[in-house]
Order: structure tokens, then C-alpha cells, then sequence
């Protein structure tokens, strides 16, 4: 039996690069999981790819040799941030908005 690895250690939050395509399919083999096709956003440190989420439908995947309760957390919350629709001010026009953007010119008397 392996030792679970405690997740002490920085994490770098990240998107999966097509480079991370391997290490990604293998952790999910690891999960008992399939990749599904992304895009994903993962989750790095120390020991490598700690868990990935799928940023379509929100599935997940994990080192089953670390502890991952907190970094999926994270993994989750910084996926809702990505995915989220843009929201618009209403009633906020373009050039009240870029007002402050450049100088008064001086009034002449």
C-alpha cells in the first residue's frame, strides 16, 4: 500500500496544455476514469498533476495517492470563475465608463 502524500507543498493552478494530454489520461486511469475531452484546468505541485476538472462539464479527476478534498475545492472554484457568463452593468454607457481614462482639458476663461 502506498503512503498518502500530504498536499503541504505550493499548487500551481493552471489550463492543460495539449503536452499534458499523457500525464492527464494516465491520472485518470489512476481515478478508475476516462479523460473526458476537455478543455481542463488542473491542479500542480511537488509530486506532479494532483487533479484536473473538466471546464465543459465540471467532471473531475484526482491522485488517489494524495490527499485532494482541498485542492479539487480550489480546482472547482477557479473553474466556476472561468466559466461564468460575463456580466454587463446595465445602464453603464461606453463612454461614461472610459471617462476618467484621459484628463480634463484646461477651460479656457
Amino acid at each position: 500500500m502506498f503512503p498518502m502524500t500530504p498536499t503541504t507543498s505550493p499548487i500551481t493552478i493552471r489550463r492543460a496544455t495539449p503536452a499534458d494530454l499523457p500525464i492527464l489520461d494516465r491520472l485518470a486511469r489512476l481515478d478508475s476514469q476516462r479523460l473526458t475531452a476537455g478543455p481542463h484546468l488542473l491542479a500542480e505541485n511537488d509530486a506532479g498533476i494532483a487533479a484536473a476538472v473538466d471546464l465543459h462539464d465540471g467532471r473531475w479527476i484526482a491522485d488517489p495517492f494524495q490527499l485532494t478534498d482541498n485542492i479539487i475545492s480550489l480546482l472547482q472554484e477557479r473553474a466556476g470563475h472561468i466559466t461564468a457568463p460575463v456580466r454587463h452593468r446595465r445602464g453603464a454607457p461606453a463612454l461614461g465608463l472610459m471617462r476618467g481614462l484621459f484628463p480634463a482639458s484646461a477651460r479656457r476663461a
